[in-house]
């Protein structure tokens, strides 16, 4: 485990704790880091102490103990092993929260129908691993599906998991209102990226345009009587961001900044490292049915997930129904770590 991550991390602790400590309002924008550090140095330290261990038992020269020995000192190792699979193979943005948006692609009314029913298996999800989600802006269509989703998910190394989701979703099946029993093949673009604090990235004020109006609803009915939405644009690259979800200006402007820095930060470190393709516009793919990453076969009760390199095969209700979806993210990751 990473010696100059716990060194940071014991530095760091105090400063937050006094934060929890003297400032209550202040206990959700801190809590989720405090839970992170404080997981990290539990962690570090129950290795070292296990290491410990190991070095006292190879000290005692008893030969009468030492199959007794070896036993404790293998399942010490397995111990050892188990906690820092946790961190290994750990990304630049693992231990970050998360944007989420959703949108439909390839489809009409069935894309965006999807879109809602992802959203809905995303949010069983998040619940079920103890996470807290807050949504930017949310649109729907009038016919309940949704147009365009944005929302925030905090917790316990958040990115590490979801990143894999990023990508082309297909669906395959019979639409409710398809009378003549013809399957239809849509797509949703799922994107998910790691939130960039202040600290991380500052945006000059200088370059940004920013527009207030009224939110809509289902249909484009205006839901608020004051012009409490927030588009951003920044000037120099033309990436927009923006926030309807609240009845409060401030916090959609707050919203919108956070994901916006987001969206800039990770385009800066692109440019930097002289690649050339938008990890937002690769999540996002054009929407088109060749690009996939995984397919939903409602007909054949059937998810495959392309990026595998064998055929692994999930039913649907385990995945929108029973909670399934960890089993399939850590089979990719699997994979991911293999093929690198």
């Amino acid at each position: 485990m990473d010696l100059q991550k716990y060194i940071n991390f014991k530095d760091k602790l105090p400063s937050i704790e006094d934060k929890i400590q003297n400032n209550p309002k202040e206990i959700n924008s801190v809590i989720d880091e405090y839970n992170k550090v404080k997981s990290f140095i539990k962690d570090f330290e129950e290795v070292e102490s296990l290491k410990n261990e190991i070095l006292k038992n190879n000290n005692i020269k008893d030969l009468a103990l030492k199959d007794i020995i070896e036993e404790e000192n293998e399942t010490l190792k397995v111990k050892i092993q188990n906690i820092e699979n946790k961190y290994k193979g750990q990304g630049q943005y693992d231990d970050k929260d998360v944007i989420l948006e959703i949108r439909p692609g390839t489809g009409g009314d069935e894309a965006s129908l999807f879109a809602r029913e992802m959203y809905e298996m995303y949010k069983k999800y998040v619940k079920d691993k103890g996470w807290r989600e807050e949504i930017v802006d949310m649109v729907y269509d009038d016919k309940g599906g949704i147009k365009q989703l944005v929302t925030e998910i905090k917790g316990n190394s958040v990115y590490r998991e979801f990143k894999y989701e990023s990508g082309v979703h297909r669906v395959q099946r019979v639409p409710k209102t398809e009378s003549s029993g013809r399957i239809h093949t849509s797509t949703i673009s799922v994107v998910v990226l790691p939130i960039i604090k202040t600290s991380d990235f500052e945006i000059n004020d200088k370059d940004l345009k920013i527009d207030y109006y009224r939110a809509s609803g289902a249909g484009g009915q205006h839901v608020n009587k004051t012009s409490s939405a927030v588009r951003i644009v920044h000037i120099p690259t033309g990436i927009m961001a923006t926030s309807q979800k609240t009845s409060s200006q401030l916090q959609n402007k707050e919203n919108a900044i956070e994901v916006l820095r987001s969206r800039l930060y990770l385009k800066n470190q692109e440019d930097e490292t002289k690649r050339n393709s938008k990890q937002r516009q690769e999540q996002m793919g054009g929407g088109e049915r060749s690009e996939k990453i995984r397919t939903y076969n409602f007909l054949q009760d059937r998810i495959t997930d392309h990026r595998l390199g064998k055929q692994m095969n999930f039913h649907i209700q385990d995945i929108f129904e029973r909670g399934k979806l960890q089993e399939l993210i850590d089979l990719v990751r699997e994979n991911h770590a293999q093929s690198n």
